[in-house]
């Protein structure tokens, strides 16, 4: 997959909104491919795509959003895209994060359908998310010491799908992790009393696997795991 840097984000910004909200729309309502919008779009003189793709991509769209959005207007986008913080889209696409990870978590709904404003904040949520919880633990792993930022995800307690909109971007519902543990976390092969002791599932081979039972969890700064959600999660995955 394409990466946003600098270079695509910059041709990005330096559109205007109007030029902007034209690409978004042709795809989100019309869902007409990157090249056929940018033969439509004047301000756009490439035929390979990249551009369309750079302004779909860069407010968080993408082949999941096509022809999604059956009553959006271009006043409706425009006004969406005004309402967005493009410095702090900028800043979550030049880290060393990786984008797929928030991507994977965003599951398209009907009523997100509705609402395009809704949809981008849900994405820009999602990168102050992430960079919160890695102030929060130091960026590292709250199970073990990793501490490469392309190894550490943003573990949601309760999980995305099943969660409201202001549950997706609250930290007390998230725990950094890295890929192994919160692929753990996630399958409920481990989960957290309110105590925040580790738990383990009889239903896993650790031993087998070679993945350690001896796990402390480190407390982050601020922002605790919520009893609420941690409570979830035992019950989903059979702890009690």
């Amino acid at each position: 997959m394409a990466k946003l840097d600098q270079r695509r984000i910059n041709f990005v910004k330096s559109l205007p909104i109007d030029v902007r909200a034209q690409v978004i729309y042709r795809f989100l309502k019309e869902g007409i491919s990157n090249r056929k919008i940018e033969q439509l779009i004047g301000a756009l003189n490439e035929e390979d795509g990249w551009q369309a793709w750079s302004v779909i991509h860069f407010y968080g769209f993408d082949g999941n959003s096509k022809a999604k959005y059956p009553t959006l207007t271009l006043k409706k986008i425009k006004d969406s895209l005004l309402n967005v913080n493009v410095e702090e889209l900028e800043e979550f696409y030049l880290t060393n994060s990786d984008e797929t990870e928030i991507a994977s978590k965003i599951v398209f709904t009907e009523n997100d359908g509705k609402d395009v404003l809704r949809t981008i904040k849900a994405r820009q949520g999602q990168y102050k998310l992430r960079r919160a919880l890695l102030q929060n633990y130091q960026s590292q792993c709250a199970m073990c010491n990793i501490n490469d930022p392309k190894l550490l995800i943003t573990s949601h307690i309760k999980t995305w799908s099943a969660s409201s909109v202001d549950e997706r971007v609250n930290p007390s519902n998230s725990i950094l992790l890295c890929k192994l543990h919160d692929g753990l976390f996630e399958y409920g092969y481990i989960s957290l009393t309110d105590d925040y002791e580790v738990l383990y599932s009889r239903d896993f081979d650790f031993e087998g696997q070679e993945i350690s039972k001896d796990i402390t969890l480190t407390k982050p700064i601020s922002d605790y795991p919520s009893s609420v959600f941690l409570r979830e999660h035992r019950l989903k995955h059979g702890y009690e």
